[in-house]
């Protein structure tokens, strides 16, 4: 490529407000494969990565942007063909290396060279979900039917109806912006049980050591609910079928693993998940009660 040309792309691009990076795909022998290694980068980029600017220079960029992931996707092969097949490639989604929604335009291929510039989503998914949080809360107010809080008091997740009404906005998007989700019910097994045989107390703190798992195995865009009782819900948002997989079995590995009553009963559970697919709500919800009553008759700890 023209040296003249990089270094004059370079002096445009240097001061550009977004994260900007010029990228030279090379084929690795050893590999057998295409990577893509970063040769020049702005003083944003950083603020993707957390890797300073004299670090990425010549670096892979699975070593400084994708070595954290636990995505099933091939974020190298995906850019590579994005750059070498379109003049003009967008790619959004949710990278979990650096737990942000991102907007990735890459263009300007030129004999193995492109470039990306990278905008950071995030903030304006999680304000699309607090403003239609606050909106909620303004209609109940209106409506004066009672002062409605989104949470459920016990554990702190949004509450039924939050999580119902989440459908819609996420349905909203489906049908406007093509975004897929992903919903999941879980049900506690011998919840009865366990409150008859340790009390309520012991109970109550079960369900709220369940709750803290779906926080801390749910992404920012996602919508953890207290369903019913013993049932917990999950809207998982911009996801396809294989992810959504992925996040649910880490899911229920993490509650397996962590949530014991009395450090001596373990845990089981049975759950439901369904890829939305241009139901009506009530149709996704019937048939995800009963996907999970058939869930419950193949036995403890199946999610179908």
């Amino acid at each position: 490529m023209d040296n003249f040309k990089l270094v004059y792309d370079y002096i445009i691009m240097s001061n550009y407000f977004e994260p900007f990076a010029t990228c030279e795909i090379r084929f690795n022998e050893k590999t057998n494969k295409n990577e893509i290694y970063v040769i020049y980068a702005n003083k944003h980029f950083p603020c993707i990565t957390g890797v300073p600017n004299d670090e990425i220079l010549n670096k892979r960029l699975t070593e400084i942007f994708f070595q954290k992931s636990t995505t099933i996707f091939d974020w190298t092969r995906i850019i590579a063909e994005a750059a070498m097949t379109n003049s003009y490639k967008v790619i959004e989604d949710y990278f979990d290396s650096c737990n942000k929604f991102l907007k990735m335009f890459v263009f300007g291929y030129n004999m193995g060279v492109f470039h990306v510039i990278i905008k950071d989503e995030t903030e304006k998914k999680e304000n699309k979900r607090i403003l239609f949080e606050k909106n909620k809360q303004i209609d109940y107010l209106i409506e004066e039917v009672r002062i409605k809080n989104n949470n459920d008091n016990l554990t702190k997740l949004y509450d039924y109806q939050f999580g119902l009404d989440s459908v819609d906005l996420s349905i909203s998007d489906y049908n406007e912006l093509g975004t897929n989700f992903t919903v999941l019910l879980l049900d506690l097994i011998g919840l009865r049980t366990i409150n008859q045989d340790y009390g309520y107390e012991v109970g109550d703190k079960t369900l709220i050591e369940i709750a803290d798992m779906l926080l801390s195995n749910t992404r920012k865009i996602d919508i953890p609910c207290r369903y019913s009782g013993g049932k917990f819900f999950v809207i998982y948002n911009n996801v396809n079928t294989d992810l959504a997989q992925v996040l649910i079995e880490k899911l229920k590995i993490s509650i397996k693993k962590n949530i014991r009553v009395l450090h001596i009963i373990e845990i089981f559970i049975n759950g439901a998940a369904l890829d939305y697919s241009g139901q009506t709500k009530t149709e996704l919800m019937t048939e995800l009660e009963s996907k999970l009553e058939k869930a419950k008759c193949l036995g403890a700890d199946v999610i179908l």
